[in-house]
């Protein structure tokens, strides 16, 4: 009969083959055994974020702690969102701007548009949540992917975003027209669009990066 620890360690070798296959931010319940998962659940060794998901974390973790959910949040909201919705997702064009500014910190509630979305609030963590409401998805031609992240190309984000975000976060949509290469294009996709009050929204910001 096999040891406690040695039971332990062979459901540890199960969840180092997951996150070598695939990385496994997320880890579904189907992914291990229900021996597995209770065994490396008991002993700290994953953490569930909400029924049926779990992320990896450390055995020495202290109660409460949430270093592991942080770490994880990005590579979870990713694995789960393509598990559940496939290719027809994608972050927010406000979420967008900030992620192409280089601002990966974790907000409190994740926007998603999804084509089959629930309109549901999934609450997550440390009064975290990710809210899918079903609404449009960027054309193929104004999406983009970074770090398995589903978003609007910059400038599509900054055309769709709502106005809230040039006041609550004037520096993120700065420092996202400063990335534009090429002016002009931005400015057909107004022009065509008809997008003369989002111009206007813009003209501030933009001006200010000169």
């Amino acid at each position: 009969m096999s040891s406690p620890s040695e039971n332990l360690a062979k459901s540890l070798e199960r969840l180092k083959q997951l996150q070598k296959e695939d990385g496994a931010a997320a880890i579904r319940s189907k992914d291990l055994s229900r021996t597995d998962r209770e065994r490396l659940l008991k002993n700290g060794f994953i953490k569930e974020v909400m029924k049926g998901w779990y992320v990896p974390s450390r055995s020495n973790e202290l109660q409460g702690e949430s270093t592991a959910w942080y770490a994880s949040f990005w590579q979870f909201c990713a694995a789960y969102l393509n598990n559940r919705f496939g290719k027809n997702w994608s972050l927010s064009p406000e979420q967008s701007i900030s992620l192409h500014a280089g601002n990966w910190s974790v907000p409190k509630q994740l926007l998603v548009r999804a084509t089959k979305a629930g309109n549901t609030v999934s609450n997550f963590p440390y009064e975290t949540s990710l809210m899918e409401v079903r609404a449009s998805l960027p054309n193929p031609q104004d999406a983009v992917e970074l770090d398995r992240l589903k978003l609007f190309s910059l400038e599509a984000a900054l055309i769709s975003a709502s106005p809230t975000i040039f006041k609550q976060s004037p520096m993120e949509v700065r420092i996202a027209l400063s990335m534009v290469k090429d002016a002009s294009s931005l400015l057909s996709r107004l022009l065509n669009g008809g997008h003369s009050k989002i111009g206007g929204r813009l003209a501030g910001p933009y001006s200010k990066r000169c």
